[in-house]
């Protein structure tokens, strides 16, 4: 069994949040926030708590950066302003 994810970069059925969604359920737990731009940029500034998880790592890290697949997962990769 392989340890690489398969990653989708398209699909319909994947519903999107808003930043004002975003910005109200930024002390929910329930909500996991995935930032998937380059370490170095995570490090420049992110989200307050938000996961650091760049795209190019998705395939081979995403299991142990986010080990409970049913959790409420929503991923950015722009500026949060």
């Amino acid at each position: 069994m392989s340890s690489e994810l398969s990653v989708s970069t398209q699909s319909a059925d994947i519903p999107e949040l808003s930043r004002e969604e975003i910005q109200q359920r930024l002390h929910d737990p329930t909500l996991i926030l995935v930032d998937v731009l380059p370490r170095e940029t995570y490090a420049a500034g992110h989200i307050p708590g938000a996961l650091s998880l760049p795209v190019a790592e998705i395939p081979v890290h995403a299991r142990e950066v986010l080990p409970d697949r049913a959790a409420e997962i929503t991923v950015y990769c722009a500026r949060f302003t």
